[in-house]
């Protein structure tokens, strides 16, 4: 197999790559991932670690259709190898999940009465004892009786983990600093079941629509939604036994999710205010 060969001594531009076809740019990723892995023997080292770098996140910018900006963001953030493998878990569509609310139900009585209106579900693992992974449904599941009485609320298991961290206690004063739509906050009011307060705040005055909404229809009462900078609060309120402070809060976990995110510089600004 021949040694790979970066292209001439002037680095391919964005509008070049994208005339290219999707697996000539897989194939150089590839072989640009192999020579920084073992640059020793078989980089270019006149031209430098460096040039392969510039010209890997061209093409994944391409390949995976994010802004150059975005994914260099991401991929300093891993090593080569761990950066190819999060820019294609995020190719992956997500399970649906959802999180029982302890508050009003018990999951298996949730899951009898999803099961029973034709949802295909199973407990999501052994490490929950309140969430439930959708596999297919005849009935919307954002709509049925059950989540309209609050039951449970569409959450990714992954979101379950940092109030799992969390550990709060009954009777705890805590604040949810990046608390919209409000799965933690409300995870952390069942764990505390309703005692204590909780103060869930998020910067952005919109999304804390959406927050109040599932406070509501959840049941709970022991939170006080409030829209500050994040930098405000020593000055505002102080002495929590707990602070939830789930950063970086960008958007980028619900990639697989929302292409959109891809191309978008606004939440990285927004993330200064946390």
């Amino acid at each position: 197999m021949d040694q790979f060969v970066l292209p001439d001594n002037q680095l391919l531009g964005k509008e070049q790559v994208e005339t290219e076809d999707l697996p000539v740019i897989s194939q150089r990723i590839q072989d640009i991932i192999e020579v920084l892995n073992n640059f020793k023997e078989l980089g270019d080292h006149e031209r430098g670690r460096s040039a392969y770098v510039e010209q890997l996140i061209k093409d994944m910018a391409v390949y995976y259709g994010y802004s150059e900006y975005l994914l260099e963001k991401l991929f300093n953030l891993f090593s080569v190898s761990e950066a190819l493998e999060f820019f294609e878990a995020n190719e992956v569509p997500r399970p649906v999940t959802i999180r029982t609310n302890t508050l009003r139900t018990r999951r298996r009585d949730l899951a009898q009465a999803l099961i029973n209106r034709g949802v295909n579900l199973e407990p999501i693992g052994k490490w929950t004892k309140v969430g439930l992974t959708i596999f297919d449904s005849t009935v919307p599941v954002g709509a049925t009786p059950e989540y309209l009485a609050g039951h449970y609320i569409l959450q990714s298991a992954s979101s379950f983990l940092p109030v799992m961290a969390l550990a709060p206690q009954e009777n705890e004063k805590i604040l949810d600093m990046a608390s919209a739509p409000g799965g933690k906050s409300t995870y952390i009011a069942a764990l505390m079941k309703n005692t204590g307060i909780i103060f869930a705040n998020d910067s952005n005055k919109e999304r804390t629509k959406g927050l109040v909404s599932n406070i509501h229809r959840l049941g709970i009462k022991n939170t006080v939604v409030c829209n500050y900078d994040g930098r405000e609060f020593p000055t505002v309120l102080g002495g929590f036994d707990r602070v939830l402070l789930d950063a970086p809060c960008s958007g980028t976990g619900v990639i697989s999710k929302d292409p959109s995110v891809k191309i978008n510089k606004n939440f990285f600004y927004r993330l200064l205010t946390l």
